[in-house]
């Protein structure tokens, strides 16, 4: 069984957080994409995924980073993830790391 906790906080400068926690697989990734397309909906200036409580992820939680990432463009929107080291990890061997401004 897979596990994922989200929750959002707001700021008053108008950015928006999205706290990850857990596992990011084929079962919660669906989850994790209705949370980030819902957040992007709200039309922050900036949206941060807090990820450093993301224990594991695979290449379906990788292309729901993507389709949040590519939505965030189209929208206006800049993104940047604050990764755990296992998350970092597995966007650096996928090579999608690049994509992101990763933030300590």
């Amino acid at each position: 069984m897979t596990d994922l906790m989200l929750r959002r906080s707001g700021h008053p400068t108008g950015d928006l957080t999205l706290h990850v926690a857990g596992e990011i697989d084929g079962a919660t990734a669906p989850s994790l994409e209705r949370a980030l397309l819902d957040a992007l909906a709200t039309a922050p200036r900036h949206l941060l995924i807090d990820g450093t409580d993301i224990t594991f992820c695979d290449s379906r939680g990788l292309a729901t980073l993507i389709t949040a990432w590519r939505t965030a463009g189209q929208t206006g929107v800049t993104m940047s993830i604050r990764p755990s080291p296992r998350l970092r990890r597995v966007m650096a061997l996928s090579g999608i790391d690049s994509l992101f401004d990763l933030v300590p």
